[in-house]
């Protein structure tokens, strides 16, 4: 049975416990759901390597929930290898016990991006307001323009300025 989010915030309150969960609970889910969508793809632990750009049997590690040795750059290679998103950030340990407590079986295995722009998620239409709500939700969080404005130079080190920069260009003359 599921831990509750109340019995999950009962045993955060023990520090070591947080330590060690912390760590824990990220390698734990990023196993399960490396596999759950290796095996969504039908594809083979090789065929996965050779699509990250690795070794089948550095899958194989990552595929192991005991594994705690991923990195970052590893992580993004196989949300490029899968056409995913990939979310790595901070948070409070009350977001972290709730978002636990809601886990479905759909959040190991998130639709690809040609998935998800199709409308298609999981067997189900995802309906014109529905996108149009969260297109205005997510406008809210995040202030595009402010985002440019504050990256507007040319500077060659910033590699993600540049980047959008490019793909406005591209837009833009097509």
């Amino acid at each position: 049975m599921p831990i509750s989010k109340e019995q999950l915030i009962a045993l955060l309150r023990d520090k070591d416990f947080r330590d060690h969960f912390t760590v824990d609970q990220i390698f734990e889910f990023l196993a399960l759901q490396v596999r759950q969508l290796r095996e969504k793809r039908e594809w083979t632990q090789a065929e996965l390597g050779a699509k990250a750009g690795m070794q089948q049997v550095q899958v194989s590690r990552l595929e192991n929930p005991d594994y705690a040795g991923s990195k970052i750059s590893t992580l993004g290679r196989l949300a490029n290898a899968f056409d995913v998103a990939l979310i790595v950030r901070f948070a409070p340990f009350g977001e972290l016990a709730d978002w636990l407590s809601r886990l479905s079986a759909e959040d190991f295995g998130p639709a690809s991006f040609a998935e998800e722009s199709s409308g298609l998620k999981y067997g189900t239409q995802i309906s014109a307001s529905f996108v149009a709500s969260a297109a205005a939700e997510y406008s809210e969080i995040v202030d595009i323009d402010a985002y440019r404005r504050a990256n507007a130079s040319d500077d060659p080190g910033s590699s993600v300025p540049s980047l959008v920069k490019q793909k406005e260009r591209s837009l833009a003359t097509a």
